[in-house]
């Protein structure tokens, strides 16, 4: 399946990147797999992710406080949002 991030979840994710990057050397990195293991898992099982609205989903990293909020198109998944699960939860909701 293919994996598309809108360009606002794109910014998020290399400024979520940056931050814990710099928080830590190797932490940036650590949070890039953990996207690409739930980018992987989405793929294989694309309903797994919570139902929310306007056909979306979510599914939480394990490691960091984020979630990816993403739909299912035809063998596409767009990512709209990386989102921290602690603030302004639905901001992304205007995006779709």
């Amino acid at each position: 399946m293919r994996v598309e991030f809108l360009s606002p979840a794109a910014q998020e994710f290399l400024a979520t990147v940056d931050f814990y990057e710099a928080r830590a050397p190797g932490l940036g990195r650590d949070f890039i797999l953990d996207v690409e293991g739930c980018l992987e898992l989405i793929s294989a099982f694309p309903n797994l992710g919570t139902p929310g609205p306007a056909g979306t989903r979510r599914i939480h990293l394990q490691r960091f406080p984020y979630s990816l909020a993403y739909r299912l198109e035809e063998r596409l998944l767009r990512v709209i949002a990386v989102e921290h699960q602690r603030r302004s939860p639905g901001y992304w909701l205007g995006r779709l």
